[in-house]
Protein backbone atom coordinates (compact mmCIF):
# COMPACT_ATOMS: atom_id res chain seq x y z
CA UNK A 1 0.00 0.00 0.00
CA UNK A 2 1.23 3.52 -0.75
CA UNK A 3 1.15 6.57 1.49
CA UNK A 4 0.00 10.04 0.49
CA UNK A 5 0.06 13.13 2.67
CA UNK A 6 -3.30 14.82 2.34
CA UNK A 7 -3.99 18.31 3.58
CA UNK A 8 -7.65 19.10 4.12
CA UNK A 9 -9.42 22.21 5.33
CA UNK A 10 -10.08 21.95 9.08
CA UNK A 11 -13.87 22.10 8.72
CA UNK A 12 -13.80 19.31 6.14
CA UNK A 13 -11.65 16.95 8.21
CA UNK A 14 -13.84 17.60 11.26
CA UNK A 15 -16.93 16.58 9.30
CA UNK A 16 -15.18 13.50 7.92
CA UNK A 17 -14.08 12.52 11.43
CA UNK A 18 -17.67 12.83 12.64
CA UNK A 19 -18.97 10.69 9.77
CA UNK A 20 -16.34 8.03 10.38
CA UNK A 21 -17.15 7.98 14.08
CA UNK A 22 -20.87 7.73 13.36
CA UNK A 23 -20.14 4.78 11.08
CA UNK A 24 -17.88 3.29 13.76
CA UNK A 25 -14.97 2.88 11.37
CA UNK A 26 -11.46 4.30 11.44
CA UNK A 27 -10.91 7.60 9.63
CA UNK A 28 -8.48 6.00 7.16
CA UNK A 29 -10.99 3.28 6.27
CA UNK A 30 -13.72 5.90 5.76
CA UNK A 31 -11.47 7.91 3.44
CA UNK A 32 -10.51 4.80 1.44
CA UNK A 33 -14.20 3.91 1.06
CA UNK A 34 -15.07 7.47 -0.05
CA UNK A 35 -12.25 7.57 -2.61
CA UNK A 36 -13.17 4.10 -3.90
CA UNK A 37 -16.80 5.14 -4.26
CA UNK A 38 -15.84 8.25 -6.25
CA UNK A 39 -13.58 6.18 -8.50
CA UNK A 40 -16.49 3.85 -9.26
CA UNK A 41 -18.68 6.85 -10.12
CA UNK A 42 -16.01 8.17 -12.50
CA UNK A 43 -15.55 4.74 -14.10
CA UNK A 44 -19.30 4.37 -14.59
CA UNK A 45 -19.57 7.82 -16.16
CA UNK A 46 -16.69 6.99 -18.48
CA UNK A 47 -18.39 3.76 -19.60
CA UNK A 48 -21.67 5.62 -20.18
CA UNK A 49 -19.89 8.29 -22.24
CA UNK A 50 -18.21 5.59 -24.35
CA UNK A 51 -21.51 3.78 -24.87
CA UNK A 52 -23.23 7.01 -25.89
CA UNK A 53 -20.61 7.52 -28.61
CA UNK A 54 -21.55 4.26 -30.33
CA UNK A 55 -25.27 4.19 -29.52
CA UNK A 56 -27.66 3.85 -32.44
CA UNK A 57 -30.20 6.52 -31.53
CA UNK A 58 -32.23 5.94 -34.69
CA UNK A 59 -32.69 2.28 -33.71
CA UNK A 60 -33.54 3.37 -30.17
CA UNK A 61 -36.27 5.66 -31.50
CA UNK A 62 -37.64 2.83 -33.66
CA UNK A 63 -37.89 0.50 -30.67
CA UNK A 64 -39.38 3.18 -28.44
CA UNK A 65 -42.02 3.96 -31.10
CA UNK A 66 -43.34 0.40 -30.71
CA UNK A 67 -44.22 0.97 -27.05
CA UNK A 68 -47.97 1.49 -26.71
CA UNK A 69 -49.09 4.94 -25.58
CA UNK A 70 -51.26 3.88 -22.64
CA UNK A 71 -51.71 5.02 -19.06
CA UNK A 72 -49.26 3.40 -16.62
CA UNK A 73 -50.45 0.74 -14.20
CA UNK A 74 -51.51 1.96 -10.78
CA UNK A 75 -48.37 2.71 -8.77
CA UNK A 76 -46.14 3.15 -11.85
CA UNK A 77 -47.09 6.76 -12.50
CA UNK A 78 -44.49 9.49 -12.40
Amino acid sequence: MSSYLLQLPEELIQEVRQLAAASQIPLEQWLIAAITQQLEVERSLSRLRQASQVADYERFDQILARVPDIEPMLGDEL
